[in-house]
């Protein structure tokens, strides 16, 4: 039976987050509370959280291990309280089928001329528009990492030719980008990786290629994109931006290029979640890591 002293405080900001919550109970066997709750800070041993505030890991004095909620961590990483302790986030299967599937909508819509077709249909415009060709629709994958990988090889596995790129994987930046049909960033939130497609980079990209930006907001210079967008060169997946809620007054609502989604192409479940927190803290009480430990020079 778990020690009642280690206890699981979640740092409740959404719906999603309290299912996470009710997971952890359900399936655990430790105490939860949600932050705000009367909870004893000092039995607090695992914050489970995806931006926790200044001051809140400061005031848990017995933490071993703070966990997110999903693959992305740099909320957890800028906070200026963050103890020396282990931290776990999520990637897992549960992770990494939603995101290819998100990524294959946008990538598929996009070579069959999706929205193009919604365009006609909204004219009531009979067009047969020529079909792409799948082997000559080559896409580029920034992040070559589990959910890179996914993506990578589901894409390969129906005929579209993808490659991907890494700081390790031996291409450059420009190689991959020159030519490609659509790109997907699936990089993690690093200073090397902000603004890492801007004018010079989406310049490479061929006309009427698609921008899939499903990793973390701020690796795509906005302005660069709009003024492609607006051109009417290239076309945008956008399921994460630099300021998030994305504001009302931003351009990207309204754009007749873009498709645009609230964060959400890679959201795991909340027992997916659960599991995750639940096996990391049985092995960091082990001197273990956590199953998916964060290495914090990388920032993932």
């Amino acid at each position: 039976m778990a020690d009642k002293r280690n206890g699981i405080m979640v740092l409740a900001t959404s719906e999603e987050t309290r299912r996470i919550a009710a997971s952890l109970r359900e399936m655990g066997d430790y105490p939860v509370w949600l932050h705000g709750d009367e909870a004893p800070l000092e039995d607090v041993s695992c914050l489970v959280a995806f931006r926790p505030q200044a001051g809140l890991m400061s005031s848990l004095p017995n933490l071993t291990l703070v966990h997110g909620t999903g693959a992305g961590v740099d909320g957890i990483l800028m906070a200026p309280d963050l103890p020396d302790v282990p931290i776990g986030r999520v990637i897992a299967e549960e992770v990494s089928k939603p995101m290819t599937h998100h990524v294959l909508h946008a990538v598929l819509r996009h070579l069959r001329q999706g929205e193009a077709f919604a365009a006609l249909q909204r004219k009531s415009e009979w067009n047969r528009l020529l079909t792409r060709d799948y082997a000559t629709f080559p896409v580029a994958v920034l992040g070559t990492g589990a959910l890179g990988g996914a993506v990578i090889e589901a894409l390969n596995f129906l005929g579209i030719p993808a490659r991907g790129w890494s700081r390790s994987s031996g291409t450059t930046l420009e190689e991959v980008l020159t030519g490609a049909m659509a790109v997907v960033i699936l990089l993690p939130a690093t200073p090397a990786t902000k603004g890492v497609l801007g004018t010079r980079e989406l310049a490479l990209l061929a006309d009427d290629a698609a921008v899939i930006s499903v990793g973390r907001g701020g690796q795509v210079e906005e302005e660069a994109l709009l003024a492609e967008l607006d051109a009417g060169r290239l076309s945008a997946y956008l399921d994460v931006f630099a300021k998030e809620p994305l504001p009302a007054d931003s351009r990207f609502w309204q754009h007749p290029r873009v498709v645009l989604t609230p964060h959400i192409a890679a959201a795991p479940s909340a027992p997916a979640v659960a599991r995750c927190v639940l096996e990391s803290m049985e092995r960091v009480a082990r001197g273990e890591p956590p199953v998916f430990a964060v290495d914090r020079a990388k920032g993932y």
